[in-house]
């Protein structure tokens, strides 16, 4: 009888591929610089980040997946703290952020801030992880187990 070892089979994709390499290294070395992190985690940052965004784009036109907004509104993803902050440095680089939308959505990804029910109860991070695996791209634990995080204070009421 002879055994074979078997290799594992990484099924789920790199989120750094969704967008040019020099777009990506651009943007992973500007998250790097302004956080003082390493180029490593910078990476890996970023590239969660972009994921996001591709979990995003995709689920836009599902009438049945997220939540609706006071005003009508869909959303379907929302970021962790560590995203956000991925999301927030990536926003102020804007010609490779607008390179990256390009390629992964067909136009730029606006930021929208906000502050839902969701977020507190937990429900928008569901729908978030549904988004992000039916992607098939990594999703990278750390950056994904915490809470959905708003970078803005609770909405005032308008």
């Amino acid at each position: 009888m002879t055994l074979t070892p078997t290799l594992p089979v990484q099924a789920d994709k790199d989120p750094q591929a969704l967008i040019d390499a020099q777009t990506f290294d651009k943007l992973a070395l500007h998250f790097a610089a302004v956080q003082e992190v390493t180029k490593t985690y910078a990476r890996r940052a970023v590239g969660q980040m972009l994921l996001m965004l591709k979990a995003h784009a995709d689920s836009q036109h599902d009438p049945d997946f997220g939540r609706l907004l006071p005003d009508g509104r869909a959303y379907r993803v929302v970021p962790t703290e560590p995203v956000d902050a991925a999301w927030h440095v990536s926003l102020q680089h804007t010609e490779p952020y607008a390179a990256a939308c390009e390629q992964i959505a067909g136009g730029f990804v606006h930021h929208v801030p906000i502050l839902t029910e969701g977020m507190a109860d937990g429900s928008s991070m569901e729908y978030t992880r549904q988004a992000l695996k039916a992607t098939g791209y990594y999703i990278d634990p750390e950056f994904w187990d915490g809470e959905a995080k708003s970078c803005c204070p609770p909405n005032p009421g308008v």
